[in-house]
């Protein structure tokens, strides 16, 4: 309830009551004049006796406030003195400090116990930009908050809550499994007792490295280990970038061994069906990968995997039997669909094309509605050759991706060749009407997988896409539609690209493919009119090599002009020429594509892995041959971040 204060007016109007009740009773009771004019002296008198009352009640009531808000000013600011909160105020103008409790000044001590006001600084300057941080001191760990509107920093003591964390997220499980690459094909060349050394050999190297980090193995098959632990020793695991896989590289290689490991890593909260149903598909995309790697991932979907290692070429690991087997199951598979559309990656090269031409006949022995699609709008001179020559051989099924929308079906199929990531397909908004998808590709697997694909044939051993797809063929025993010259003549050149004529990344199976080809009529005369290189390209060719610079003795980086744009194959085609050149182990491309984007063509012989550099880019590819697209960057930019991951690349190995 309010209280009700006399005013002035209140203090006259009684005074006046007074007053005539004064003089009434002076008139019933007469009395001499001067006695009513005393009277009415006396009430004036306490009338203002009331006023001056009432404004000294008024100040001491002000002066009360101000003492009171005097008082607790002093009382918080004593607080803060006394608080283990580390206060500072800044000035929001300049971020000049303008005062700071005992407790900051504790905790910004240096030994010599002057105030380090350069870290005070630093963490201000990072204050600014986030509404909380955690900052070490000494040992210690603090939680900063900031209040932006009163420039105030305060410094909470985590040290408990962050040690709490730690030991937490330290015991989250992990589970691992240690593949040995290549085993299978030692098992075939080597004796028993040769084979009961390297067996000894592997159980001695992975029983140290278990004792070494405390984890606990299992071994389960000859090649292959199980590992149990948890993320505190992932951790030290992580740091460390996985050095054992370069250890055990080495060791093996003194051995004349040609082994090296595969692992797959999974941790996080969940049951530990899951994080090991998990390390088994980080197992499997480090092999697909090359091997000799390590892929980790935590059991969480928005998370993105890890890699590391990587440091040799891939070597070939299929099996006649594996080949046999997915011609099998990719047959079958047919067999349940309408229709089956083959794509090659955007900017088809001859690699591409050779395969998804080469599918689509392996397609066509199986079930009649199949389809090679291709983009009319990105095609260069030697892809619209050999388009030109399928129509007027009409050996194909060729439609364009507008033509290919209006014919898929909730039950068509769609299967990727050479190329495994959703951001290279020919067509994004195609690739999104399919629900099943099979790929089949020998670049290494990245995390831009299709989470559709019902099968997965993915060699990165191999020397190209149509040297997977010719062995398919092969397998199928084409006696009812045989490869005609022309296709078989693609299919060669798709392998001639991708091997530089067959002098890089080549075995007896690319071999044993072309081989095939040619008692199917590949022809080399085709293949050159189709694959021949015009002369305003092998002007632009030569232009890019002569802009080439050396960034060491044996790595070349060319830059083209910002003014000048490219297609897809000058670079690559000038990128190929300069490594044929004496004392070159790789060289980078960077130019600005025809579609307003930056582009890198990456290449190297053994020894600097290429495809790890371009995938820190947003790329990926081969140990030796890779490729990025970098959008809304100008070349030199591109060219300042390239050196640096090159330079990156060479610190680690």
């Amino acid at each position: 309830m309010k209280k009700f204060r006399l005013s002035t007016l209140h203090f006259v109007m009684i005074g006046l009551i007074l007053f005539g009740i004064v003089a009434v009773l002076h008139s019933l009771f007469p009395g001499p004049p001067m006695t009513l004019l005393a009277v009415f002296g006396a009430f004036l008198l306490l009338i203002f006796l009331f006023i001056y009352q009432k404004k000294s009640y008024e100040m001491s009531e002000l002066e009360q406030i101000e003492y009171l808000n005097e008082e607790a000013n002093s009382g918080l600011m004593q607080l803060l003195d006394q608080m283990p909160v580390g206060v500072i105020k800044i000035r929001k103008e300049d971020n000049h400090v303008e005062w700071f409790n005992p407790y900051a000044e504790l905790i910004f001590a240096q030994e010599n116990g002057e105030f380090d006001q350069k870290k005070l600084r630093e963490i201000v300057d990072v204050g600014l930009d986030k509404d909380r941080q955690y900052a070490d001191f000494a040992g210690k760990r603090y939680a900063v908050n900031v209040d932006y509107n009163q420039g105030l920093f305060y410094f909470f003591d985590a040290s408990t809550e962050y040690k709490a964390t730690s030991n937490l997220v330290g015991s989250r499980p992990v589970i691992g499994i240690i593949s040995v690459d290549n085993y299978d094909e030692l098992e075939d060349s080597l004796s028993d007792s040769q084979i009961s050394q390297v067996n000894s050999f592997l159980a001695q190297f992975v029983s140290e490295f278990a004792h070494e980090y405390s984890i606990y193995y299992r071994r389960g098959t000859m090649d292959r280990f199980y590992l149990f632990t948890d993320y505190s020793v992932l951790e030290s695991l992580i740091d460390s970038k996985f050095s054992l896989i370069d250890k055990f590289r080495e060791e093996a290689k003194g051995l004349d061994l040609a082994l090296t490991l595969s692992i797959g890593m999974a941790y996080g909260e969940g049951h530990h069906q899951q994080i090991g149903q998990l390390a088994l598909q980080n197992l499997n995309m480090a092999e697909v990968r090359g091997g000799d790697q390590v892929v980790v991932k935590e059991n969480d979907e928005s998370k993105q995997p890890l890699f590391f290692g990587g440091g040799s070429a891939s070597a070939v690991k299929r099996t006649r039997t594996r080949t046999r087997a997915m011609m099998t199951a990719i047959s079958d598979k047919l067999k349940t669909v309408d229709a089956v559309f083959v794509v090659g990656h955007r900017n088809l090269d001859m690699d591409a094309l050779g395969a998804a031409v080469g599918m689509q006949h392996f397609a066509q022995n199986v079930m009649n509605n199949a389809y090679t699609v291709f983009d009319k709008a990105e095609m260069s001179p030697d892809i619209a050759r050999a388009i030109e020559r399928l129509r007027e051989e009409n050996c194909s099924n060729l439609l364009t991706v507008e033509e290919a929308k209006l014919m898929v079906t909730e039950q068509s199929l769609l299967i990727m060749v050479d190329h495994s990531k959703i951001g290279l397909t020919l067509c994004k908004e195609f690739y999104n009407l399919f629900e099943q998808v099979v790929v089949v590709d020998h670049h290494r697997r990245d995390t831009d997988f299709p989470s559709n694909s019902v099968l997965t044939y993915i060699e990165s051993g191999a020397s190209s896409a149509s040297e997977l797809v010719t062995e398919l063929i092969q397998f199928q025993n084409d006696k009812h539609h045989r490869l005609n010259r022309l296709q078989a003549s693609l299919l060669m050149a798709g392998i001639m690209l991708d091997t530089k004529n067959f002098t890089a990344r080549v075995t007896s199976r690319t071999f044993d493919v072309a081989s095939f080809l040619r008692t199917r009529g590949s022809d080399s005369l085709e293949i050159q009119q189709i694959a021949a290189t015009d002369f305003e390209e092998y002007r632009l060719i030569n232009e890019l090599i002569l802009r080439g610079k050396k960034i060491t003795e044996d790595i070349i980086l060319v830059c083209g002009d910002e003014s000048i744009s490219y297609d897809n194959v000058v670079p690559s085609k000038a990128a190929d020429a300069i490594l044929d050149m004496a004392g070159v182990e790789a060289v980078f491309v960077v130019t600005k594509n025809v579609k307003d984007f930056v582009a890198i063509s990456a290449r190297s012989r053994s020894k600097v892995n290429v495809q790890r550099i371009m995938e820190t880019l947003g790329g990926g590819g081969h140990f030796n041959l890779a490729a990025a697209q970098i959008y809304d960057q100008s070349i030199v930019e591109v060219q300042v971040q390239l050196m640096n991951k090159i330079l990156e690349e060479l610190q680690e190995e």
